[in-house]
Formats: C-alpha cells, sequence, structure tokens
C-alpha cells in the first residue's frame, strides 16, 4: 500500500512539474515574439526621439534589428516568469514592485548577455549607442519596466501561474461578491 502512495505522490510531482514547464514553455512561445516586436517599436520611437537608433546590432545586415535577439528575449521571459511563479506570487509582491524588481534584474542581464558575447563568445548582439556601459543604458530601464507590465497584462488571465482562488462559496450556495476575511 505503501508503494502505491509512493507511486500516486511520485506520479503528483511530475504531473506538477510537467505543468510548471507547460505554462512556462507556453508564455515562451506566446510572449517572445510580442516582445521582439515592442523592442523594434521601442528601437523606432527611441529613433525619432533622439535622431539615432538607440541600439544596434553589429553582425545583423540590418543594423536596427535582429533575428538573434529572439533569444534574449525567450531568456527574459524565462526569468520574469520564474520572478512571478517563485517569488512574487508567493509573497503577493504589488505590480509596481514587481516591474522595478523584474525589470531591473532583465536590465542587468541585458548588460551580461551583451557583455559575455562580445567578450567571451566575441559575437557582440546589441551596442547601444553613446552608452557608457555599451551593452545597454540607464535609460533602458524605463523599456524594461514597461515590458514587465506589458508581461503581466498579457499573462495575467491567460495562464495560471498563481494561487487558486481563496473565494470560497458561502452556505447557501452563492459566491460572495467580495471576499474581505483575512485567512
Amino acid at each position: 500500500m505503501s508503494s502505491d502512495g509512493a507511486e500516486s505522490s511520485g506520479s503528483g510531482t511530475q504531473r506538477r512539474v510537467a505543468g510548471y514547464l507547460g505554462s512556462l514553455a507556453f508564455h515562451v512561445s506566446y510572449v517572445t515574439p510580442i516582445f521582439w516586436f515592442v523592442e523594434l517599436l521601442q528601437n523606432q520611437l527611441y529613433w525619432k526621439l533622439t535622431g539615432e537608433p538607440g541600439w544596434t546590432y553589429p553582425r545583423s545586415p540590418y543594423h536596427w534589428f535582429s533575428f538573434e535577439s529572439l533569444g534574449l528575449w525567450a531568456g527574459s521571459v524565462v526569468i520574469i516568469w520564474c520572478l512571478n511563479f517563485f517569488w512574487f506570487l508567493r509573497r503577493d509582491v504589488g505590480l509596481v514592485k514587481r516591474m522595478v524588481i523584474a525589470g531591473t534584474v532583465c536590465w542587468a542581464g541585458e548588460w551580461l548577455a551583451g557583455f559575455v558575447a562580445d567578450q567571451v563568445f566575441h559575437l557582440p548582439l546589441q551596442v547601444w549607442t553613446n552608452a557608457p556601459l555599451v551593452y545597454v543604458k540607464f535609460s533602458a530601464l524605463f523599456f524594461w519596466w514597461w515590458d514587465v507590465l506589458l508581461y503581466q497584462l498579457l499573462t495575467v488571465d491567460i495562464a495560471s501561474l498563481g494561487r487558486p482562488a481563496q473565494v470560497t462559496p458561502e452556505s447557501n450556495g452563492s459566491a460572495p461578491l467580495r471576499h474581505s476575511g483575512s485567512q
């Protein structure tokens, strides 16, 4: 009997892990291309406002966009998903704090990815125009914060990342309009 309990516990864990990975795969396949197109719009907007592209891709024949950046965007979606699932939702972190924390982590990740690609692999990904940090500007923080907000808007109701609703039906079977009790 204990082996049946162990089997069901193991298969339950496997189902749970498969659910997490499925959710992550869905988010990566769904949000990554949207982020990539938003990046194109952000670079064009930056170009219109300043007269020069915000960042270029030295290895791309187009220079102001690159299909290689899809990998970086997939990585940013993984980072945001992990922060949401393992930290923000479990601690009920508010949206503004999520934007600041996740956006800043992704901004630092952009610099790190650019540095590693250029200095370690000698394959520069992105170079920011006139940036003291070369691979990212401080003004990109605002773009990253916007990206985290966009992620929240795109995923909050589409995939279940969080805890189940804590609203319980009333004794007569109807659901309350608002749940104001503390648990």
